[in-house]
């Protein structure tokens, strides 16, 4: 996982387990801390990590680098290191588990999967129906190359947290993210 620290501000990018993010938050109790947390619900840390200041979901980011970011207190110099590392912030008042992005698009990946299983289409006939189907920037096999298991990751989470079998993980990504 990679950190950027300054001043008194610690930002933690990348995917870990939920272990791993919670054992960051304990080793900087000190620190006002702002962490990717795509694939977990932030309110279940803020509960338990009261330096935890914010919350930004990452993992799908497109080119443009625009994420959502639920910020507990206002920081602007966690937003303006944000804006220098070429990030445009999208704030939301919205805690969930996936935010609203990364919620959506793995919900797409995986029903691609599924069509994939069923042998609707191939992986390149699918990318290429949702790029010129309905104009998005990315297929579904495009957006989860090399981040299947942490799909997989907010799947299960999210399955935990409500219990609706939508959120079940078709078997071929299961497969992917191994």
């Amino acid at each position: 996982m990679t950190n950027v620290s300054f001043d008194n501000i610690l930002i933690n990018f990348g995917f870990g387990l939920k272990e791993e993010k919670k054992e960051i938050l304990k080793q900087n109790p000190e620190k006002l801390i702002f962490m990717d947390l795509t694939c977990f619900d932030p309110a279940e840390f803020y509960a338990e990590f009261p330096q935890l200041k914010g919350s930004f979901a990452a993992l799908f980011c497109d080119e443009e680098k625009k994420i959502e970011v639920h910020l507990r207190d206002k920081n602007q110099a966690f937003l303006d290191k944000m804006k220098e590392l070429g990030f445009i912030t999208l704030e939301t008042t919205i805690v969930s588990c996936g935010f609203i992005f990364p919620r959506t698009i793995v919900q797409i990946i995986n029903e691609a999967y599924f069509a994939l299983e069923e042998e609707v289409a191939s992986k390149e006939d699918i990318n290429r129906a949702m790029k010129f189907g309905v104009n998005y920037p990315k297929g579904p096999f495009e957006w989860s190359q090399g981040k299947e298991k942490f799909a997989m990751a907010l799947l299960n989470e999210l399955y935990q947290k409500t219990q609706d079998k939508r959120y079940l993980a078709a078997s071929l990504l299961k497969k992917a993210a191994v």
